[in-house]
């Protein structure tokens, strides 16, 4: 069945709220459909599932793992991933280490759902993409659909989780249509191989998957053989697949819509870095925003982000690249 990314998040809702009773959605505005992605749910499943919250991250948040500890099985949408940092003590303090500091004897089956939204003249305070900040946290399980199949099928994944997961969506693919199977059930930690190639492995994260196949006729245009990884899935993260294709091609390019520093980019760098140094025949690629807050502008925005003519130009930098 086609399905638009957002329509996809909306089906994987749809689907595993009708699944489990114990399941239970707060967000702001949801019985409103605010965000296009909960139409029907209110009147589907009733005001004691869709819950509308108040402008109270902390304490939506803080509620919903008290009742994820109490047996219920728990979303909460937090709309814009800047409001990640209101709740961040809840997140980081309580969710991330109830398992751990109560040795197993709370699941915690939560999932804290945001949208990037980026490259939409946003703001400063409404347009972060954080997901590295919270790779940081031992405890979270973090993933960054890239596709509307990705977007159903890993939100499907993570609310049946029973550790807590933070779906970060990209509200720049929220239109993007494609075919997605409802049967199909992708992992947490299972990175996907888009297109194999020989000359040079780009890795994506979230948006730049999109920029990145959308690149394919020039690349073939310049007979570039690329391979083409979607991460998919940030923690755990699948550095098999990863590692696999860099010994194959030997070059590599990370393309990471969060800002440069500290960046989902260069932790894969690292990794490769540390563990793949012999096989690589040119130093690391790493397209990322530039470290700054994000302009209102549109036309200073577009400047700080990655696009896929940076991408290009970094693969033509590496793949130019010679050993003295």
């Amino acid at each position: 069945m086609k399905m638009t990314y957002g329509g996809a998040i909306r089906e994987a809702l749809f689907k595993e709220l009708e699944n489990d009773q114990t399941l239970v959605f707060f967000g702001e505005d949801i019985q409103h459909n605010l965000y296009g992605y909960s139409d029907n749910l209110l009147k589907q499943f009733g005001d004691k599932r869709i819950i509308n919250t108040p402008l109270s991250e902390a304490a939506v948040v803080g509620s919903a793992i008290g009742a994820a500890m109490c047996g219920l099985k728990t979303i909460v949408d937090l709309t814009v991933p800047n409001f990640l940092f209101v709740a961040m003590d809840q997140i980081v303090n309580m969710a991330a280490k109830t398992n751990y500091m109560y040795n197993g004897t709370f699941e915690l089956p939560l999932t804290i759902m945001c949208g990037a939204m980026y490259n939409n003249s946003s703001a400063a305070q409404h347009s972060d993409r954080p997901h590295p900040i919270f790779m940081n946290v031992p405890g979270l399980k973090i993933v960054a659909p890239a596709s509307p199949q990705d977007a159903y099928s890993l939100l499907r994944t993570s609310i049946v989780d029973k550790n807590p997961v933070i779906y970060f969506s990209d509200r720049t693919l929220f239109y993007t249509e494609a075919e997605v199977d409802e049967n199909c059930k992708i992992e947490l930690g299972q990175a996907a191989v888009l297109k194999e190639g020989r000359d040079i492995t780009i890795i994506t994260i979230s948006g730049c998957t999109k920029m990145t196949l959308d690149l394919l006729p020039e690349l073939n245009n310049n007979n570039i053989s690329a391979e083409i990884i979607d991460v998919r899935s940030l923690v755990p993260l699948d550095k098999n697949t990863i590692k696999k294709s860099v010994q194959k091609t030997g070059r590599v390019v990370i393309a990471d819509t969060a800002n440069k520093t500290c960046s989902a980019a260069s932790e894969i760098s690292s990794i490769l870095a540390e563990d793949l140094f012999s096989a690589l025949k040119a130093p690391i690629g790493i397209v990322a925003c530039d470290d700054v807050p994000v302009p209102f502008a549109k036309n200073l925005e577009i400047q700080i982000m990655p696009t896929k003519e940076k991408i290009f130009q970094k693969v033509i930098t590496v793949l130019l690249y010679k050993k003295m």
